[in-house]
């Protein structure tokens, strides 16, 4: 009898465990739908560069269906608010990290007890850059990013060749010297080659992340992450002088004029020694000129930094709050964004990695290493309306260059109007 006793008293312990590891969701697997057909909505990628990663995902969950639909960038944000305000919108849409403060509210936090993937694994999983966007103070993670795009410096192995230089300047007193000696002036001063792409506004390509880059390196963070305070002071004044001095003809620095084509095309033509271009301009380059003989050098950065910093670009895919899949859609994103995953959609894409491991693995080209090396010092800021913001900063920069403001003014009024943009 005492036997039998013993055995129902363990049989009620063993089931009670049950229950509360049931309750606590640890074990627990999501509750899924029978079928579920999610609507994913995405701007650069076309269905090709996620078709092997859906097949593979439909192929571990047959019941789930994805459907992919590329938009412009140009009309897909309005779009987007549009669609999920009518209730029309898709269950996973892409986002870039510049556009997280203006529309994180559209977004479903990852379920992190039920998915077993905390705070933590996301730090331990994705670069830095990735965690101040998409990991919030609270620890609720918004999205998850596949790539990292950054800026680096492209430069003309012929010409540098040519002229006797060995090596890709690699801090910005480097990028002076080189620049000064590439440049090729007349006697009145105008410039008849330039050195360097980079000071103006309306033909410097990627004039936003440059501007954002130089202001981190020199430790203001313009809008933080971590506190939402603005951080504009006296080294954003010394930015604005610094960037105008490669088009100012007034000062030695004047390399570049907004008579010359937009820098990449310039760059591709081989009009230009340098350019900053990100990843994404390196199949640019070489569809516009096969034979262009180039090389891809790091960011520059600060003499005698402590750190490195450039400003991380990237779109990355976050679950709307309407969806009537939400834990599918996040089982979905969680998939695309493993390792084997991403490898595959990078392979397609030529993108550099978001994650770590990637990371360390290395990368197939030696462009696409610098790139993937970078996305560990990418940093960002708490961009409250990316146009409207870009706009600022360049209102200014031709402030202090058409002479109306001095440096310190016009970082002063950035500081002010960043303000009133701020939610």
């Amino acid at each position: 009898m005492f036997r039998s006793q013993r055995l129902i008293f363990i049989g009620i312990g063993v089931l009670a465990v049950f229950v509360l590891l049931i309750f606590f969701g640890v074990g627990r697997r999501p509750p899924t739908p029978a079928k579920a057909a999610l609507e994913f909505w995405g701007i650069q990628d076309d269905e090709e560069n996620w078709r092997e990663v859906i097949q593979d995902f439909q192929e571990e969950f047959p019941s789930f269906s994805i459907n992919y639909r590329r938009f412009e960038e140009s009309s897909y944000e309005d779009l987007l608010i549009n669609r999920l305000a009518e209730g029309k919108g898709p269950d996973i849409f892409v986002l870039k990290n510049s556009w997280v403060t203006k529309h994180k509210d559209k977004l479903y936090p990852l379920p992190q007890e039920l998915l077993r993937f905390s705070g933590r694994d996301f730090q331990n999983t994705f670069v830095d850059a990735a965690a101040d966007d998409l990991l919030s103070g609270s620890g609720e993670i918004i999205g998850l990013p596949i790539f990292i795009d950054t800026l680096a410096l492209f430069y003309n192995k012929d010409i540098f060749n040519s002229a006797g230089i060995a090596f890709a300047p690699k801090t910005w007193d480097d990028v002076i010297l080189t620049s000064r000696k590439l440049t090729q002036k007349n006697q009145l001063g105008e410039i008849q080659k330039p050195g360097f792409a980079f000071g103006t506004i309306a033909n410097t390509e990627h004039f936003f992340e440059i501007l954002s880059s130089l202001i981190l390196q020199k430790g203001e963070n313009i809008i933080s992450n971590k506190t939402g305070q603005i951080d504009i002071g006296p080294k954003t004044a010394e930015i604005i002088d610094f960037y105008n001095s490669f088009s100012d003809p007034s000062k030695s620095n004047f390399s570049w004029t907004v008579r010359q084509p937009q820098s990449i095309d310039a760059f591709a033509d081989e009009i230009v020694p340098m350019a900053l271009g990100m990843t994404s301009d390196i199949e640019r380059l070489r569809a516009k000129n096969p034979h262009l003989n180039f090389g891809v050098s790091m960011f520059p950065q600060l003499s005698g930094a402590r750190a490195k910093v450039v400003y991380g670009d990237y779109f990355f895919p976050g679950v709307s709050r309407s969806s009537l899949n939400k834990d599918v859609a996040w089982q979905f994103l969680l998939f695309i964004s493993s390792r084997n995953a991403t490898e595959k959609y990078l392979a397609q894409t030529g993108r550099a990695p978001a994650r770590r491991d990637l990371v360390a693995d290395g990368s197939p080209t030696p462009e696409l290493d610098i790139f993937a090396k970078q996305a560990l010092i990418a940093r960002s800021w708490s961009v409250p309306d990316e146009k409207a913001s870009g706009r600022l900063l360049q209102e200014a920069v031709e402030a202090v260059l058409i002479k109306t403001m001095t440096s310190d003014q016009a970082a002063n009024r950035l500081r002010e109007q960043l303000r009133l943009l701020l939610p």
